[in-house]
C-alpha cells in the first residue's frame, strides 16, 4: 500500500503514470472496432503486453496506468459498467508482476526483469500467466455479477488473449526497454530512493528577499547564505567521483561564477544547492552544502524552493503553463499559509520589474523567444523571494545585448543583496563577478577575482580555459600587467612605444586562413535567395532577402536573437517554403524540389542535436538517411565509416552505443556526421558551438574548416564574433528580418553602424585594432603585426 500510494506523492511517478495510461490507451483504442473476439467485452488486445512491461519496468505506476488507460479505451466504444471491473483487473495486471518478479523463491532466476536466459523466461512466463489469470478472473466475475455474459466465456478470452499477447510481445519490449530505463536511473526502485516526503513550507513573513534569515553558526555569527563543506559526489554507475572535498561560501550581496570544461562538476554544484542532488538525482555524497544553514540533503526540495531559486542552462525544461501568467502563479499557489491575491500580484509585477519583461500574461510561454522565455523563468524563480539565486550557464543562448541586458539585472539583485552563484563558459563575460571558483579534474582548482584570473592566461589554459583574445596578444611580448581590456590594450601600447603594422599576408587571409581569399566572381553560385519573405501565424519574419552563396565558401550568418537567421536557414534547405519570392539550390527551385532530393545538396545541422537524433545506435543514426535513399547496403557501411571518421567518431562499437549516452559535444559532431553520411556539398550550422567548452568548440570549429577545406560550402549561423573572424570568408548581418551588412568579415566590422543596426558588439580585437586605422582579426594577426620599428603599413583595411 505504501508504493501505491508513494505514486500520487512524486511528479516523476504522477508523470510515468500518465504516460502509461495514454500509451495503453492509444494501442488499445484503433482494435476496439478492429478485431473484436467477443463483441462489446473483448477484442484481439495487442496492447495486454504494456501492463505486464510497464510493471516490471515502473512498479506501481503501472498499475494506476494500466488502470486508468484501459477505462480511457473504453470510453471509445465498450464504455459501461463493467468497465470498474476492467480498471481493477487491468490494475493489478500492472501490479502483479512487479511484486512477483524476484520474490518466487527457487523459481525466480535472479536476473534483471529482461528475457536472455531460461530461468528468465520461465519467470516471465509463469508471472505472465498468474497475471492474466488474476485479470481475466477479475473482469470476468464482475460481468457475470452484472448479468452481462457469463464467467465461463469471457474469463479465459481475457486470460488467453493476455497470455499471447504478453509471451509474444513482452520480452522483445523489455530487451528494447530495460537497458535504456536503467541507464537514466527510470525504474521505479531508483525513483523509490529519492521519494520525498515532508511537512509542507512554512513562510516567514518579512521583505521579499529577506525571508529567510541565515542560521547563526556555533560562534553566533550569520553563516554565509550558502556553505559548501567538503562536499564530494559520485553519480550512481559511475566509476569515480565527479567532485571531490569541494568547499566555498557565496554570502548576501556576492556574485560568485563557477568555471570549468565541460563535465567538470559545474551544473552538478548548481542541482546540488537546491537539493536536486541527491533527492532526485541519485548518487554518493559526502560533506555538506547548508543554504541558510540547513543541510540541503534534509528537506526536500520543493521545501527549498522559497530560500533558493534555479534557472536551468535548458531553461524550456522549466516551464509547465500555457500561458505566462500561470508560469509566474504556478510555484505560488501551494504556499502555507496561501499568500493573499493582493500579495501574489505584487510579488509578480516586481519580478517582472527585475527582468525588464513587459507582454500579454495570457501569451503561451512557447511562442516567446527564447530571450524571454528565459526572462520568464528567471521572473518565476525570483517571485518565490529567494535569498540565493543559482544560474547554470544563462548566456548560453543570448546574443550580446540579450546578454547585456542579462549583466544589468543580475548586478541590480546583487545591490538588493541576494547571494548569485552563476556557472559559465564564455570567459570574455566573467568581469563583473566578485569572485570565481574554477573546477578541473574533479577538485576545486583556483579561486580569485576575475581580474587575477584573466591576467593569467597559461593559467587560464592549464584550467582548461580560454584566455581572453586581447590578453593573449601580448603575452610573452615583456608585458606586465598584461592588459585584459581594449582601453588598457592602447594604454599598453602607447607605454611600450609598440606599434601595429600588418603585412600583406595579413590582411590578405594568408594568415588567418592559410590561403589567399580567392574571388567568389570565379565560383558558381550554390544557394541564390532571391526576394524571400516567410512568416509564422500571419507576422513575417523575414522581408524580402536576397544573396547568393558560391561554391567553396564559409560564410557567417550573424544577428541577434529573434532575427530571422535559423529561420532563413529552414528555407535554404527545404524544410520552409518562402510566402513570397524563391531560393535556388544548386539550381533547384526548393518549392518544386523533394525534400529527398535537398538533403543530398544540403545538410542542416541543429543548434540542439537532441532535435535531430532519434535512432537506437550511432551506426543506425548515421545509415538513417542512405537507407532511406535506397543507397546498397555495402555502400552504406563505407560511407557511415567515413562521416564518423571526418568528425573524428569511433567507428568501433558505432552498432551498440546509443546515441544519448553520449555527451553535448559528442551528440554534436554525431548531428554532423548524420548529415555528411549522404555527402551533400552545401552544410548548414545553426549556433554549432552552444554549450560547448573551450576546447569542444575548438574541435568542432576546426572540423567544420577542415570540411571547408575539402571543398564543402559552408553556412554558419551564429552571433559569436570571435568565430566569424577566425573562421568565416564571408558574412551576413541579419536585422528583424532584413540584410543590414554583407561582405568579408574585415569590411563588415569596418562598418560599424552594420554591426550597431544588427545589435551586436565589435570584437576586441578589431575594435583594438581600428585605433591604429586596420580592421584585424584575430590573435595571431595582431602578434604578427607588433611592431616596434619604423615599418611602414601597408594600406589600412
Amino acid at each position: 500500500m505504501t508504493d501505491l500510494a508513494s505514486v500520487w506523492q512524486d511528479t516523476r511517478l504522477i508523470v510515468m503514470t500518465a504516460q502509461i495510461a495514454a500509451i495503453y490507451a492509444a494501442i488499445l483504442i484503433p482494435f476496439k472496432a478492429g478485431i473484436p473476439i467477443i463483441p462489446g467485452f473483448v477484442e484481439l488486445r495487442p496492447a495486454n503486453a504494456i501492463p505486464i512491461v510497464a510493471s516490471l519496468l515502473f512498479g506501481p505506476a503501472a498499475a494506476w496506468g494500466a488502470g486508468i488507460g484501459n477505462v480511457i479505451g473504453d470510453c471509445f466504444g465498450t464504455f459501461g459498467p463493467a468497465s470498474f471491473f476492467g480498471f481493477w483487473g487491468n490494475f493489478f495486471l500492472g501490479y502483479l508482476p512487479y511484486v512477483m518478479w524476484g520474490h518466487l523463491g527457487w523459481l525466480s532466476s535472479g536476473g534483471p526483469p529482461v528475457v536472455t536466459s531460461w530461468r528468465q523466461g520461465m519467470e516471465y512466463s509463469l508471472i505472465c500467466l498468474v497475471g492474466s489469470l488474476v485479470c481475466a478472473g477479475i473482469i470476468g466475475w464482475g460481468v457475470e455479477v452484472l448479468g452481462l455474459l457469463p464467467f465461463v466465456i469471457l474469463a479465459p478470452a481475457i486470460f488467453f488473449n493476455n497470455v499471447a499477447m504478453g509471451l509474444l510481445l513482452g520480452p522483445p519490449l523489455l530487451k528494447f526497454l530495460y537497458p535504456r530505463v536503467e541507464r537514466w536511473h527510470l525504474r521505479f526502485e531508483d525513483i523509490r530512493a529519492t521519494l520525498n516526503r515532508g511537512p509542507l513550507l512554512e513562510e516567514k513573513r518579512g521583505s521579499p528577499h529577506q525571508s529567510h534569515e541565515p542560521v547563526p553558526s556555533s560562534s553566533g555569527h550569520p553563516r554565509p547564505f550558502l556553505e559548501c563543506s567538503d562536499w564530494s559526489f559520485q553519480y550512481s554507475g559511475a566509476e569515480v567521483p565527479v567532485l571531490q572535498q569541494i568547499s566555498f561560501t557565496v554570502d548576501s550581496g556576492e556574485m560568485v561564477m563557477l568555471l570549468g570544461q565541460s563535465g567538470s562538476g559545474k551544473t552538478t554544484i548548481a542541482q546540488a544547492c537546491n537539493g536536486l542532488i541527491p533527492h532526485l538525482v541519485p548518487g554518493r555524497v559526502s560533506g555538506q552544502i547548508h543554504v541558510l544553514g540547513r543541510a540541503t540533503g534534509h528537506d526536500p526540495v520543493w521545501a527549498q524552493a522559497g530560500r533558493v531559486g534555479m534557472v536551468f542552462q535548458d531553461f524550456d525544461a522549466q516551464l509547465v503553463a500555457t500561458t505566462a501568467d500561470g508560469e509566474l502563479r504556478h510555484p505560488l499557489e501551494y504556499r502555507v499559509p496561501p499568500l493573499a491575491p493582493g500579495e501574489v500580484d505584487r510579488r509578480l509585477a516586481k519580478a517582472l520589474s527585475h527582468v525588464g519583461l513587459h507582454l500579454n500574461v495570457e501569451r503561451d510561454p512557447m511562442t516567446l523567444s527564447g530571450g524571454q522565455r528565459q526572462r520568464l523563468v528567471l521572473a518565476s524563480a525570483l517571485a518565490q523571494a529567494p535569498s540565493i539565486l543559482v544560474l547554470d550557464e544563462p548566456g548560453t543562448d543570448l546574443d550580446p545585448a540579450g546578454y547585456d541586458r542579462l549583466r544589468r539585472i543580475l548586478l541590480h539583485l546583487k545591490e538588493e543583496g541576494l547571494a548569485l552563484l552563476v556557472t559559465e563558459r564564455d570567459y570574455e563575460n566573467i568581469g563583473f563577478a566578485d569572485r570565481l571558483l574554477v573546477l578541473h579534474q574533479g577538485a576545486l582548482a583556483w579561486t580569485g577575482t576575475p581580474q587575477a584570473l584573466l591576467r593569467q592566461p597559461q593559467v587560464m589554459r592549464d584550467l582548461g580555459l580560454r584566455p581572453l583574445p586581447i590578453t593573449s596578444c601580448f603575452e610573452g611580448k615583456g608585458v606586465g600587467p598584461l592588459p585584459i581590456s581594449v582601453e588598457e590594450a592602447w594604454t599598453c601600447m602607447e607605454e611600450q612605444g609598440i606599434k601595429l603594422a600588418p603585412s600583406l599576408s595579413v590582411l590578405n587571409d594568408e594568415l588567418r586562413l592559410g590561403v589567399v581569399q580567392s574571388s567568389t566572381e570565379r565560383c558558381e553560385p550554390v544557394i541564390q535567395v532571391e526576394g524571400v519573405s516567410f512568416g509564422y501565424d500571419g507576422h513575417e519574419v523575414l522581408h524580402e532577402v536576397s544573396f547568393t552563396i558560391h561554391s567553396g565558401e564559409f560564410v557567417a550568418i550573424l544577428g541577434g536573437n529573434g532575427s530571422g537567421k535559423s529561420t532563413l536557414s529552414r528555407l535554404m534547405n527545404g524544410l520552409l517554403i518562402p510566402t513570397t519570392g524563391r531560393i535556388l539550390v544548386s539550381g533547384r527551385d526548393t518549392r518544386q524540389t523533394s525534400m529527398n532530393e535537398l538533403a543530398k545538396l544540403v545538410g542542416l545541422v541543429f543548434q540542439n542535436p537532441d532535435h535531430q537524433i532519434f535512432a537506437e545506435t550511432v551506426w543506425d543514426e548515421v545509415a538513417f538517411s542512405l537507407k532511406n535513399f535506397g543507397v546498397p547496403e555495402n555502400v552504406i557501411e563505407t560511407r557511415v565509416q567515413s562521416a564518423l571518421a571526418s568528425v573524428n567518431f569511433p567507428f568501433e562499437g558505432s552498432r551498440t552505443q546509443d546515441p544519448f549516452s553520449l555527451r553535448k559535444g559528442e551528440r554534436q559532431r554525431l548531428a554532423v556526421a548524420s548529415v555528411l553520411a549522404s555527402q551533400p556539398g552545401i552544410v548548414m550550422f545553426d549556433e554549432p558551438t552552444t554549450g560547448l567548452d573551450a576546447f569542444e568548440t575548438e574541435r568542432m570549429m576546426e572540423m567544420i574548416r577542415g570540411l571547408n577545406r575539402d571543398g564543402h560550402t559552408v553556412v554558419m549561423i551564429t552571433h559569436s564574433m570571435r568565430l566569424v573572424a577566425e573562421y568565416a570568408t564571408r558574412c551576413l548581418l541579419m536585422k528583424e528580418g532584413r540584410i543590414v551588412g554583407e561582405g568579408h568579415p574585415r569590411d563588415v566590422f569596418s562598418h560599424p553602424q552594420w554591426m550597431e543596426a544588427a545589435s551586436l558588439n565589435l570584437p576586441a580585437i578589431s575594435q583594438f585594432s581600428q585605433r591604429w586605422g586596420y580592421t584585424l582579426l584575430t590573435v595571431e594577426e595582431v602578434r604578427a603585426s607588433l611592431t616596434t620599428s619604423d615599418t611602414v603599413p601597408v594600406h589600412p583595411r
